[in-house]
């Protein structure tokens, strides 16, 4: 699993410059999650993405609440405030809603699991083509939750839908494929190393991609309350002069 993940980290910039239908992209994010009062989990963080020539591609910000109380189900909202960027460097603004359901299972060691996802804009209305644009996406994944490892390798593919009216409307028009590795890193900290392999179809412009992506989160813990000591434990401890 590990000489794979290095021979795409090696093998992905050849990908981009094999074909002029493909196209390379690096995603970096950074984030913080707190587990709050009610079983929710609030998550905030940072997403830069850039092109395969290293260019600033997608911006955005996001916050989202999750609820944790069933093992079964998670279900959460998102809200982002996206910045996108075309070649010549101009950039549109948007507001966006991601509504989540994360159903799952396990057995064993292996965790089953299929996220359904719709997302929407908010307010103005402007498809940029890219991924972040409103549509339905089903995702199936495994994860192999070995017990006291620090790595934990998964595998997805992910299905997208798109219901905005016209000629390329009300269809699939893209998969895409991901291998990631997750590791638990000392303290409250997680890192995630994912390569994913795409198609894009069904559009005016269809193409392949590959994407490296790296995302830190940082769990900020809740203080451990100290147990006070009963009447009789502090009584014990108090000495009295005779």
């Amino acid at each position: 699993m590990k000489s794979l993940f290095i021979a795409a980290l090696f093998l992905t910039p050849c990908f981009m410059a094999w074909n002029q239908s493909t196209r390379g992209q690096f995603w970096f994010s950074a984030g913080v999650k707190r587990e709050i009062k009610y079983n929710l989990e609030a998550n905030l963080n940072t997403n830069v993405r850039l092109n395969n020539y290293g260019q600033l591609a997608t911006l955005y910000q996001e916050a989202s609440l999750k609820y944790t109380k069933l093992d079964w189900l998670r279900p959460s909202i998102e809200y982002r405030i996206i910045t996108d960027y075309d070649e010549r460097r101009n950039y549109d603004n948007s507001h966006r809603l991601n509504f989540n359901a994360d159903f799952r299972h396990k057995v064993k060691q292996l965790k089953f699991g299929a996220r359904l996802r719709y997302q929407m804009y908010i307010g103005g209305y402007a498809t940029t083509g890219g991924d972040l644009d409103p549509a339905f996406r089903i995702k199936p994944h495994i994860e192999w939750d070995k017990p006291k490892s620090k790595i934990t390798p998964e595998a997805s593919v992910e299905f997208f839908y798109n219901p905005n009216n016209g000629p390329f409307g009300h269809t699939w028009n893209r998969v895409r494929y991901g291998l990631t590795l997750n590791f638990n890193l000392p303290g409250s900290n997680d890192l995630g190393l994912t390569y994913y392999y795409g198609q894009k179809f069904n559009t005016k412009n269809n193409y392949n991609e590959h994407i490296l992506s790296l995302e830190y989160t940082f769990e900020w813990k809740k203080a451990k309350k100290k147990k006070k000591k009963d009447d009789d434990e502090l009584e014990e401890d108090i000495e009295y002069p005779k």
